[in-house]
């Protein structure tokens, strides 16, 4: 892949945030972080569901109203996702760094 992906991530004070982006950046995946009306896809991490549930429900509104992909990253170490999460979600992803790259390439057609 050459094209640069623009990423809106949901952050947060959890580990997952920065365990995502290690796991981001061992995809291989060019990237670079960007607001939800900017971005090419919207990465909600469900670990911060709790905490940051208004913040993440306004960039899943303007993902759906921009008809842009949401990939929702399962919270570290679980396999359930809120399920308003999952029913808006393009894909719904481990950390494996390889189906996050694959998620994101399937939900933006990149070959």
């Amino acid at each position: 892949m050459t094209a640069e992906i623009r990423l809106y991530i949901t952050e947060g004070e959890v580990e997952d945030y920065r365990v995502f982006l290690e796991r981001l950046e061992q995809s291989g995946l060019e990237w670079r972080p960007a607001t939800p009306e900017d971005a090419d896809a919207v990465i909600v991490l469900a670990g911060l569901w709790g905490t940051r549930r208004d913040e993440i429900l306004g960039a899943v509104d303007l993902a759906r109203k921009s008809s842009k992909p949401i990939i929702t990253v399962r919270p570290y170490g679980l396999e359930n996702v809120p399920p308003e999460l999952e029913a808006v979600s393009s894909e719904v992803v481990g950390w494996n760094p390889h189906c996050i790259r694959d998620a994101l390439e399937d939900a933006l057609d990149v070959i």
